[in-house]
């Protein structure tokens, strides 16, 4: 199984690693009084790699107008496309960034629609009484619904890289054949990166799990090299009450 992961993350390449390893997502998700709300997302790649990945994908006859990393109009055409998913701004604000707003009018209602989330269990909202909880759950099998709802991880060698359906690696195991295919750098830059999400509803917050409570919201602070591995489940959630 090393042997066979290790010749994949050489074959799949040095930009796709890299990627994984230098860039970083912040998002926030504001839910209002009468379900509705916004997800906000800010990603970017670190500036010291972006000419080298910008660099290999002009080689490889993939680049972007502008060196650009990301692709708005394709991250556009693929949230238009998800049932009660409002997309009020995609942009490239900077070579190696890219900003994307969702609105949506029920929460509920847009989490039950997106067939990837609903068929894995990856994100359910759940109600009793006034109380209402999000929990999101990242295994092996909820993966794939994940990745399908990323545009970036739709990408073959990046899904690659990722968790696989059957087997297990430990993060000493996947930092060592990071180190290998792109250099002893790597895993130093995959340990400082994170996924971070930060829940904000309107009302109330009465319990959490996975992550830190402030004044009036749950910070989510998820290793990306977790998510990469997912040797174990990750289970993320937040209950609250909105204020009517």
């Amino acid at each position: 199984m090393k042997r066979a992961f290790r010749l994949l993350l050489c074959v799949a390449g040095t930009a796709a690693g890299i990627f994984l390893v230098s860039c970083t997502v912040n998002q926030t998700l504001v839910i209002a009084a009468d379900g509705s709300g916004t997800l906000t997302t800010h990603a970017e790649v670190a500036p010291l790699l972006h000419d080298y990945l910008a660099g290999l994908a002009e080689a490889g006859g993939s680049g972007l107008p502008g060196g650009r990393v990301f692709e708005p109009e394709a991250v556009r055409k693929s949230f238009q496309s998800r049932p009660g998913v409002i997309v009020q701004k995609v942009e490239a604000p900077t070579a190696s960034s890219l900003d994307l707003e969702l609105a949506f009018d029920s929460l509920s209602w847009t989490l039950d629609h997106q067939e990837a989330l609903a068929s894995t269990g990856a994100a359910t909202l759940t109600e009793d009484g006034e109380a209402r909880t999000l929990r999101l759950r990242f295994d092996r099998a909820t993966w794939s619904g994940i990745s399908a709802l990323v545009p970036p991880l739709q990408n073959p060698v990046l899904q690659q890289l990722g968790p696989q359906g059957t087997g297990t690696v430990s993060e000493s195991d996947y930092l060592s054949m990071i180190s290998f295919s792109i250099g002893d750098g790597a895993p130093a830059l995959l340990r400082k990166s994170f996924v971070t999400l930060t829940v904000r509803p309107q009302g109330d917050i009465l319990s959490q799990a996975g992550g830190t409570k402030n004044a009036d919201s749950v910070v989510f602070r998820i290793p990306l090299l977790r998510l990469l591995v997912l040797d174990r489940p990750l289970e993320y959630s937040v209950t609250y009450r909105l204020r009517r």
